[in-house]
């Protein structure tokens, strides 16, 4: 499988979520259109639709974290901490669906969105401190 097989199946597992995260933009802005009559009013932005709004941030913060974590992820295990990058990967990708999901429905209850960013900040932070100071 190569060098750093647990980043490498991390970050097809996050391809295809990602994949996911921006079919849902896509298909609100079709939905948000035709809500209007017109399916290619909202190219850009949110045109103020709440449901579209969600989606957008829950992608836009997914492309925000993922590419650095997946850098540090693959940076650990090169470095031979493959036990460490296999817990890391794990909990990342949950981290990652559960913040996507609760950034998606109910904002009243933060749980989900607190252990994805918990587990991003982690995936950030461990690996950093580990390669530092090791």
């Amino acid at each position: 499988m190569g060098l750093i097989p647990i980043t490498t199946i991390a970050a097809s597992v996050l391809a295809i979520f990602g994949f996911v995260l921006s079919l849902c933009v896509s298909l609100g802005r079709i939905k948000a259109g035709k809500a209007e009559g017109d399916i290619a009013k909202f190219p850009y932005g949110d045109g103020g639709n709440l449901l579209l709004q969600k989606r957008m941030r829950a992608f836009g913060n997914f492309m925000e974290y993922v590419p650095m974590c997946l850098i540090m992820l693959g940076l650990i295990e090169y470095n031979g901490h493959t036990s460490i990058a296999m817990w890391l990967a794990i909990f990342f990708v949950l981290g990652r669906v559960s913040h996507a999901l609760g950034m998606l429905t109910n904002p009243r209850f933060p749980l989900p969105r607190m252990v994805g960013m918990s587990a991003t900040y982690l995936t950030l932070l461990i690996p950093a401190f580990i390669l530092l100071f090791r």
